[in-house]
């Protein structure tokens, strides 16, 4: 897997579910929820990694900026 994008949780969900929509099978990662739980603080409240496979990557990029220039 590879990162495609960090940002705010809201919109890395919303470019998750744009990529799934496209048949791009993703992950994300949020290492400061993941290190509250386990009793540590890491990251940032509210940011994430989207992670993609790697023959997906030029396509989501793709698809993610395409999304970024429309301006919705």
């Amino acid at each position: 897997m590879r990162k495609l994008i960090y940002g705010h949780i809201v919109e890395i969900e919303m470019y998750k579910d744009l990529l799934e929509k496209s048949g791009i099978e993703c992950f994300v990662k949020n290492e400061f929820e993941e290190a509250s739980h386990a009793g540590f603080g890491s990251g940032l409240p509210g940011n994430a990694d989207l992670f993609v496979d790697e023959q997906d990557l030029v396509s989501a990029e793709k698809i993610v900026k395409e999304y970024k220039e429309s301006g919705d």
